[in-house]
């Protein structure tokens, strides 16, 4: 049920991508009303427009029951949920809103491959679109934050953990293939003040060239070493509060059309031109170039590694503390340099594990700790990275020992399901429900 669940929650975030289908025959329109909560309705075009994306999802094949029916449970559910979530007062941050319509408006560029595509297709641009799906993916947001507020205080113990795993007969647990606990402390190159002078003067070269009437666009298409380098160096609009502290401060210091100052940012250097302030928001085109480490700064990191890996050999101080202390790999720092699953366990199935980082585990023995090695970190990166092959366990049935984080996650995700369902099943009596006689048989309204 709850991968059901979420497949279905996936299918109906696509679903507001595409335009509501009318059904017509002989000209007329048939779309009609067959859900009412309260004072939200759902339409038959929209339950069909979501179960079109539902038959092209890859779960189809093997989904087994009325997929229509569950599309409508959902449905109901959101609503009922989205007015539970008016009457708590349920308030959804600017700053999130802000950032879904730009992920989403992402989602759909990557889809049609343009905005002149997105234009040509539906004879709106994307700011239209987005303009319209705005108070869709704010009841998205909604019902999501009513979710998490009621299934906060949702806790599980060592007791019902045990308890669950007991539920299941020994050959209906999970089969875990091979699975490895490793750690890594990544240290990034300082980069000399003589490369970081090198990139200014560049970048100032280049601001001259724009200030004396070159296209700032073209200048970052060419020059730009950021991803937005093919759209002109655009970033578009962005909340204050939402982008690199320097970045803002940078931008927000010009006038429209003004170019700033190479600025350094968590991300290299910038020249930054403001394309427009509104109201909290502003939009930026920015030309990006950062750094590189020469080989003298790599050596400098990796002698700082190679003296932490004997203090670590010789017990002086622990790998974990090491890696809180010195790793710039930020998400395997706050597990002492583990990498871990989604689950919060430090063992890792191979399937997870960068090819480049399986290869050379695999020429380590358990409890070794590599020599510092250079590796390359995206496509103009360098760091110096050590491992730690702590362990490897062979395949294995779940049990409470090895596999108790991954159990407290189910267990807890089963809990989380049936808090839900109990908190709908309550709230579905509060609610004015009505449902079109032809999905009686979908069993929405209890007793209908």
């Amino acid at each position: 049920m709850k991968t059901t669940r979420f497949i279905i929650k996936a299918i109906l975030i696509l679903a507001i991508f595409i335009p509501a289908v009318s059904f017509a025959q002989e000209g007329q329109v048939v779309d009609k009303i067959i859900a009412k909560v309260d004072d939200k309705i759902i339409l038959k075009s929209e339950l069909e427009s979501a179960y079109i994306q539902f038959l092209t999802s890859p779960q189809a094949q093997s989904f087994q029951g009325d997929a229509k029916c569950v599309l409508l449970q959902s449905f109901v559910e959101s609503k009922v949920m989205l007015i539970m979530s008016e009457i708590d007062s349920v308030v959804v941050d600017d700053s999130r809103l802000d950032y879904e319509i730009r992920s989403r408006s992402q989602q759909i560029i990557q889809r049609f491959g343009s905005e002149d595509a997105i234009q040509q297709a539906y004879g709106k641009t994307l700011d239209q679109i987005m303009d319209e799906l705005k108070p869709s993916i704010e009841e998205q947001i909604r019902v999501e934050q009513q979710e998490n507020n009621i299934l906060a205080d949702v806790k599980v113990t060592p007791k019902e953990v045990r308890k669950f795993y007991n539920r299941f007969p020994t050959d209906s647990l999970p089969l875990y293939s091979m699975e490895y606990e490793i750690g890594v402390i990544v240290k990034e190159p300082d980069v000399s003040e003589a490369e970081k002078e090198r990139v200014r003067e560049k970048l100032l070269a280049i601001r001259e060239r724009a200030i004396n009437g070159e296209s700032f666009e073209i200048l970052a298409t060419f020059n730009s070493e950021g991803p937005s380098a093919r759209d002109g160096g655009n970033l578009g609009f962005a909340s204050r509060g939402t982008m690199d502290p320097a970045y803002e401060a940078g931008a927000l210091g010009l006038k429209p059309g003004e170019i700033s100052m190479p600025v350094e940012s968590a991300f290299g250097f910038h020249l930054i031109q403001l394309v427009e302030k509104r109201g909290n928001e502003y939009s930026t085109r920015h030309i990006l170039m950062t750094p590189k480490p020469n080989e003298d700064d790599l050596k400098k990191a990796s002698d700082i590694l190679i003296d932490l890996r004997n203090k670590i050999l010789t017990d002086s101080i622990s790998f974990e503390q090491a890696a809180q202390l010195v790793s710039d790999d930020e998400s395997t720092k706050v597990n002492g340099g583990f990498y871990a699953d989604q689950f919060g366990s430090l063992r890792i199935p191979a399937s997870s594990l960068e090819p480049e980082l399986f290869f050379e585990i695999d020429k380590m023995k358990e409890g070794d700790i590599s020599d510092p090695q250079v590796i390359q970190v995206g496509s103009d990166k360098q760091v110096v990275r050590i491992i730690y092959y702590k362990k490897k366990l062979p395949p294995h049935r779940a049990n409470l020992t090895d596999d108790y984080e991954k159990l407290k996650a189910a267990t807890t995700q089963m809990k989380k399901s049936l808090k839900r369902a109990e908190y709908l099943e309550e709230k579905m009596q509060e609610v004015y429900l009505e449902i079109d006689p032809v999905f009686n048989r979908c069993g929405i309204i209890k007793n209908q």
